[in-house]
């Protein structure tokens, strides 16, 4: 299967301001979505330290299958490994001491504990290190400088689309191009998949079925094969439902019956128990907004429908 080409369009904040944020706190963590652009933006930042000279470490945990395996990948990732018998987390400390470089640790939110308690040690014990985190949740840690990537903006959605499109020999006028980014909610993976989706389909027909009951779910597929959970729009929000609690779930199908914005009163009005709205937004499934309400990015918000109709028991 062919790889997706990488969207050139950087998500907010830029380069140059989130270096600052990194230089001047050293623990940095990108929050939002999957398929928003965390990883990507954490590799142009790497790239972009890389060429300064400054030795960077990048760690991917997306086959970590467990919180004890966390500085052993690390481990590996610098290429070395513990002793038999030696504390795991201690081997990675004298391996980073004295380091001046950027650590870069992407997709921590399954095994959240493991890679907290290893950056707060880092922190503690390496302060020349810099440290940049990819996770739907934040660590938790403390000095943690959360950064949220944002989704992009709609002009820029469909300026995606079109190039994208236009690399798979698809000329997608920009009516259509704005049409489709309305729908697609400044999501980078959706746009991805929706441009790839173009070969079968025609602007009209990818319109119509973005705008049916689970059809985002049927015609965003065919991504690349790694991340695995990039897949598809619908393995990447199973991803995040998997890592939510019972009641974080219960609340997510919940919220998914308003059609838009929503309030805390309101939540907590109609809901017997939305106390979970708190976790939800922490866990990159509710966005919050700067004006005091909340709602369910559109992938979320059809998944949500899906469970509450009951028509998502085969979906994880």
């Amino acid at each position: 299967m062919a790889a997706l080409p990488e969207p050139d369009v950087l998500p907010e904040p830029e380069l140059g301001a989130l270096s600052e944020r990194l230089a001047a706190t050293r623990l940095v963590t990108l929050t939002g979505p999957g398929g928003i652009g965390k990883s990507r933006l954490a590799a142009r930042l790497a790239e972009s330290t890389r060429c300064t000279g400054a030795p960077v470490h990048r760690v991917d945990f997306s086959g970590c299958p467990d919180v004890a395996l966390v500085p052993y990948t690390v481990a590996a990732a610098l290429h070395t490994a513990p002793a038999p018998g030696t504390d795991p987390v201690r081997a990675v400390l004298d391996l980073l001491a004295g380091s001046r470089g950027l650590l870069v640790l992407d997709t921590c939110e399954h095994v959240l504990t493991g890679c907290a308690y290893l950056v707060g040690r880092l922190h503690d014990s390496c302060p020349g290190l810099r440290i940049l985190t990819t996770s739907r949740r934040p660590l938790g840690v403390p000095d943690e400088d959360l950064v949220e990537v944002p989704p992009l903006p709609r002009d820029r959605t469909a300026g995606l689309l079109q190039e994208h499109a236009a690399s798979y020999g698809v000329e997608l006028p920009g009516c259509w191009a704005g049409r489709l980014a309305g729908q697609l909610d400044g999501d980078p993976l959706s746009t991805l998949l929706a441009a790839r989706s173009l070969r079968q389909l025609t602007a009209r027909q990818l319109h119509a079925a973005l705008g049916a009951p689970g059809g985002r779910f049927a015609v965003l597929t065919d991504g690349p094969g790694d991340p695995a959970r990039h897949r598809t729009l619908l393995q990447a929000v199973e991803w995040s439902h998997e890592l939510c609690s019972r009641a974080e779930r219960l609340l997510w199908a919940q919220l998914s019956a308003f059609t838009g914005e929503f309030t805390a009163e309101q939540v907590r009005t109609v809901f017997p128990d939305g106390s979970s709205l708190a976790s939800l937004v922490s866990s990159s499934v509710v966005h919050a907004r700067g004006d005091g309400t909340y709602r369910l990015p559109l992938a979320h918000r059809e998944y949500g429908k899906l469970r509450l109709a009951g028509l998502g028991d085969g979906l994880g």
